[in-house]
């Protein structure tokens, strides 16, 4: 269940990545506030009730024609969520030119590309989705890291540029459960569990319930903001010491 925010209702919203995991959940609480929500998706349909725009991201065109096929549907576009995003692992040493560029252009420059398009569209507010591993490093992901760093500073900078007239977020999630990172959890939950303050790992619906509140009349004085919704996961553990359970 979440709250109510009567204001949504009647609105409008491109969410990205809306077949599977946080972009499906937001997308499904969107319909569930009123308001009439085109999904972009790639290869999966996205929720009952959505108007499907198919567009891959990867292509300044596909943001394009995401856009254009979201106002075909909505006319107006008054609020963007930006959940699509690529996720993988791989050490440093083993990182090649092409999946540097691609984790780039999925993660960072769609964001530029939908917000551009967007203010044409109506856009109201704009909610990001990040990671905590663009604000403390991931060994392993140096490259997904640096992808969601870039989305962080992206956000603030365009945050300025573009308020009051839009307002413009970013929700920082650490670990959540979602297909995306299933193999991952299964791995290394055990290990990781204990380290978190929260001592669990988020559902989608923590993240959701972020996302709505950032995208509602309720966070009106809100721009430029970073909101971890994480567990506690930043905050300093000593090295060797676990919570007890």
């Amino acid at each position: 269940m979440f709250p109510t925010y009567p204001d949504l209702a009647g609105r409008t919203a491109l969410v990205t990545g809306s077949s599977s995991g946080i972009g499906r959940g937001v997308a499904e609480a969107l319909l569930k506030q009123g308001m009439r929500v085109a999904g972009q998706h790639r290869t999966h349909p996205p929720p009952q009730g959505t108007a499907a725009v198919r567009a891959d991201l990867a292509t300044e065109q596909g943001c394009v024609e995401a856009v254009r096929a979201a106002r075909e549907r909505l006319d107006e576009v008054h609020l963007l969520v930006h959940s699509a995003g690529l996720y993988d692992a791989g050490p440093i040493a083993s990182i090649s030119a092409a999946a540097l560029e691609e984790m780039f252009r999925v993660n960072v420059y769609s964001g530029f590309y939908l917000v551009r398009e967007l203010l044409r569209s109506g856009l109201r507010n704009a909610v990001f989705i990040g990671s905590t591993a663009g604000q403390r490093g991931e060994p392993g992901h140096s490259h997904y890291a640096a992808s969601k760093g870039a989305v962080q500073s992206m956000m603030m900078s365009i945050a300025v540029e573009l308020a009051p007239r839009v307002r413009v977020n970013l929700v920082s999630p650490g670990w959540v459960r979602t297909p995306m990172a299933e193999q991952s959890l299964q791995r290394i939950g055990p290990a990781l569990v204990p380290t978190l303050p929260n001592q669990r790992v988020a559902d989608v619906d923590d993240v959701v319930n972020a996302v709505l509140w950032l995208a509602s009349d309720a966070s009106s004085h809100c721009i430029g903001q970073d909101l971890c919704v994480s567990g506690g996961a930043l905050l300093v553990v000593p090295r060797g010491q676990m919570r007890p359970a």
